[in-house]
């Protein structure tokens, strides 16, 4: 058998990037440092016999291990990273365990993971063809600096985050069956790729689909059928990557420390029509007004945090978070000042996307 150097010069690493035929000994992949100084990579990673899986998540880790304490804001101090990282662990409990133990939370700053972002998520219409981004899961608590270019990237192809750190760009195939590296090269950081087209068609798809089961509901809740509003409401889907529109219009703008939620109501809204409840958590916040419902097409639940569908972009003080309605020239609306946890700009309101910020 050939050498790997031999056969990486002579380019035998399959007759395109998607290409599943070959068994590579190597696959490409791009590396995005969040310092803009600095150009994107094309790597190349010689595949170890039998770790065909966790090959790059190993590479990953040691890298974030290695930039995360020197890059971020608070790489020399651990008890900032810690309380930082425990206020998210406690959070996602939702404060119904009380505190982490020491054991436990020794245990979560001694991990560091490699955390990924679906940016084309595999399914049969992609031929099981997976594009990931992958971060450090840790990048808040080490108070890493945002990833432009990162974030840019996540967004155009439909997933929208606020990148912290380094971050990098792979292919896979896996279809539960079979798992292979694929190809992934910097000419593929564009708009016009072939995959970005693929995952922005995708998104598009999604976001008809629940158009389409909303205008269904308002039908049959027109006909007098069944309130599916009320409790039976079919719920959106819970994984991140499925990225629908959100449950009904609204606006949204931020400043460096709080965003501020704006819906427009009937003219008789009441606060008795209103219910809205921050957390439990610190990404999740449930907003519900009866006279939505009354609108044609709408519903009374505008974000709704149960299940995990709605989660927030970034973290939130739901203590300090708070809510009014006010009429300005004869109209109606629902703001919410929503008290950010951290002094970070938020690229969508949801995690799973939504409109686009108000700039006035």
């Amino acid at each position: 058998m050939e050498d790997v150097e031999s056969r990486l010069d002579r380019g035998l690493m399959g007759t395109s990037n998607e290409d599943t035929s070959v068994d590579r000994l190597a696959f490409r992949y791009v590396f995005v440092p969040w310092d803009e100084t600095r150009a994107m990579e094309e790597r190349v990673m010689v595949i170890p016999v039998g770790q065909e899986m966790e090959c790059l998540l190993n590479e990953l880790r040691a890298h974030f291990r290695s930039a995360g304490a020197r890059d971020g804001a608070h790489a020399k101090d651990e008890a900032k990273q810690k309380e930082i990282l425990r206020a998210q662990l406690e959070g996602n409990a939702g404060g119904d365990r009380g505190p982490l133990s020491d054991d436990l939370m020794a245990a979560a700053m001694s991990m560091q993971m490699a955390q990924p972002v679906p940016l084309l998520p595999g399914s049969k219409k992609t031929g099981h063809v997976h594009v990931n981004m992958y971060v450090d899961d840790r990048g808040i608590s080490k108070g890493l600096p945002t990833n432009t270019r990162a974030s840019m990237l996540s967004a155009e192809a439909g997933s929208p985050q606020q990148v912290l750190g380094d971050a990098f760009i792979a292919r896979i195939f896996d279809d539960d069956d079979g798992f292979k590296r694929l190809d992934f090269t910097l000419d593929e950081c564009s708009s016009d790729a072939a995959w970005m087209k693929k995952a922005k068609a995708l998104a598009t798809d999604r976001q008809a689909n629940v158009g389409d089961v909303q205008r269904t509901m308002a039908e049959l809740s027109g006909k007098g059928v069944v309130d599916l509003d009320a409790e039976a409401a079919p719920k959106a889907p819970t994984d991140p990557t499925q990225l629908p529109g959100p449950h009904q219009d609204f606006e949204w703008s931020q400043d460096d420390d709080e965003v501020t939620l704006k819906v427009r109501v009937p003219a008789h809204t009441a606060k008795t029509d209103v219910s809205c409840v921050f957390g439990p958590g610190s990404q999740k916040m449930s907003l519900q007004i009866k006279t939505l419902s009354e609108m044609e097409g709408k519903s009374m639940r505008v974000v709704d945090n149960e299940g995990d569908v709605d989660l927030l972009f970034q973290e939130i003080i739901p203590d300090e978070c708070s809510w009014s309605l006010v009429t300005n020239s004869g109209e109606r609306a629902f703001e919410a000042s929503l008290a950010k946890r951290q002094q970070l700009r938020w690229l969508s309101f949801l995690r799973r996307g939504g409109p686009p910020e108000t700039t006035y």
